[in-house]
Formats: structure tokens, sequence, C-alpha cells
């Protein structure tokens, strides 16, 4: 079974003095996160709570983590190789591998990359190889200057 966990800036304080701009993690109801683990540098890490977040900041866990183990969410930006093969995890010849940045958008049912601002690569089991090699460096609230030039 995999875990269904969403994400989002808050934007008002709850009575755990949750600091609005903060994000929240957990289910998701309306538009607010009903939340067990707030930032992990919350001093209320793990109490149940409602925070009130930015809808346009909602963002679905992928149910995939990058090469440091953190997990993957829907506007997300990732580095990922540009030539690696995704089904040998092998790079062509003596060609020195590259990078760039992408986004993760949901595409109907599916977690997909981005090129050139359009959903591309879907994320799932065939490309297990790309997944392990991305990291995330941002996100698109955030950090939208990361993309500036590369979709």
């Amino acid at each position: 079974m995999r875990e269904i966990e969403f994400r989002g800036k808050a934007i008002h304080p709850n009575s755990l003095e949750q600091i609005v701009g903060s994000w929240a993690y957990g289910g998701i109801f309306e538009n607010k996160i009903i939340s067990r683990n707030l930032d992990m540098d919350s001093q209320y890490h793990g109490f149940i709570s409602e925070i009130e977040i930015d809808i346009e900041t909602i963002g679905q866990y992928t149910g995939l983590k990058d090469k440091n183990g953190k997990k993957i969410f829907e506007g997300d930006i990732v580095t990922t190789f540009s030539n690696i093969n995704k089904y040998t995890d092998a790079f062509a010849g003596d060609v020195e591998p590259t990078f760039y940045f992408t986004s993760i958008v949901c595409d109907g049912a599916c977690f997909k990359t981005t090129y050139k601002g359009e959903p591309s690569y879907v994320l799932n089991q065939n490309v297990s190889s790309l997944v392990k090699h991305m990291e995330v460096i941002g996100n698109i609230h955030e950090n939208p200057e990361l993309l500036e030039g590369t979709e």
C-alpha cells in the first residue's frame, strides 16, 4: 500500500503557534491539512492539528524518494540526468553525465517530470534508474527561478 500524503504552506496560524508560510504535511480536507508531522524544526512536531493552507501550494507525495531519501512531492524541482538510459542505469558510451532541472507535476493520474514546461516522463518503476539519481533542490513555490531558461 502506498503512502498518501500532502503538503501545503500555512496561511493562518493555529493553536500550536504554527508559523505562517511554513510547510505542513499530512492528510487534506477542504483547504486544511490534517497534520501529525509539522515541519521537522517545529517544537510541536508530532501533534495533531488542522492547518489552513494556501490552496495554490498543495502538492501530493509521489511515493518516491530522491537519492538522499527525501520525499518527492508534486511541485518539487529536482535535478536529473538528461543522458542516462532509464532502463539500464547506464550512460551512452564515454559520454560525461549531464543533468538538468525539472519540476514534478500531476498529469491525469500520473506524476511526471517536465520538459520545456510540458509533462514528460511518468514517474514509476520503469524510470526507477532515473529517480534514484534525482535530488530535490527546491520547489516551484519558493524557488521558481531555478526553472528559468530550463523549461
